[in-house]
């Protein structure tokens, strides 16, 4: 997955960047999500790429609480975007 034009050559204009490997019900790597949001901004942008039914889709959405959760719009799952840390 390649980043999104202007995001590399402008990375002081954003409040929140994250790329993140995304698993299925099995625990096997099959999905993928990069969210970022401006730091004037409240909406976030994000790319994903569906663990469960492998759909790519690129949108905004609105989000106020950690953990953040993305839904796919073709399977609707609720895809969650875990805090990162020590396991």
């Amino acid at each position: 997955m390649k980043l999104p034009a202007g995001i590399k050559d402008n990375i002081k204009d954003f409040a929140y960047i994250t790329r993140r490997k995304l698993r299925d019900n099995d625990g096997e790597v099959k999905g993928e999500v990069f969210l970022w949001r401006k730091k004037d901004g409240k909406v976030f942008n994000y790319w994903l790429k569906c663990p469960y039914c492998e759909t790519e889709e690129e949108s905004t959405v609105t989000l106020r609480r950690r953990p953040y959760r993305l839904k796919c719009s073709n399977c609707g799952k609720s895809i969650l975007i875990e805090k990162l840390g020590p396991k």
